[in-house]
């Protein structure tokens, strides 16, 4: 008798509930671990990233401010942008240009941020009933 054959019938039992439920249990830790990497890492990685926003918005206003004259800027909005840099640049608070000045040093700081990676909803520039410069704008 060869040895490849074999006397009588034999019966395999399928392997492929064991198989299968390893091949799920190797497939669903991994992705679990992953997953909750992620989110753990996402959160870290936005709240880095505001610290990071803010840090250029100050690095930003800094060096424009420095090329402006003194007083260009009117004291209530100084004062709304300092609150906007107090609060870590995550308070929604309005910092709303009203001469020609501002509305310049706005749009210089949003062009600059956004140049930085970012969003014009991160920056401050909003006026409650929207744009009333005191000063014509063109």
């Amino acid at each position: 008798m060869d040895r490849y054959q074999r006397k009588g019938p034999t019966m395999k039992t399928p392997a492929y509930p064991a198989t299968l439920g390893i091949m799920l249990l190797s497939l669903t830790l991994p992705a679990t671990f992953l997953l909750t990497t992620l989110l753990t890492t996402t959160d870290a990685h936005s709240a880095t990233w505001r610290e990071t926003k803010c840090t250029l918005y100050q690095d930003n206003r800094d060096e424009t401010r420095a090329d402006m004259p003194a007083n260009a800027t009117s004291n209530a909005f100084n004062e709304q942008e300092d609150a906007f840099i107090a609060s870590g640049c995550t308070e929604r608070i309005y910092v709303c240009p009203h001469s020609k000045a501002e509305l310049a040093y706005a749009n210089l700081m949003s062009i600059k941020m956004m140049n930085a990676g970012a969003t014009g909803s991160f920056l401050p520039f909003v006026c409650e009933g929207g744009l009333q410069t005191d000063q014509p704008t063109q």
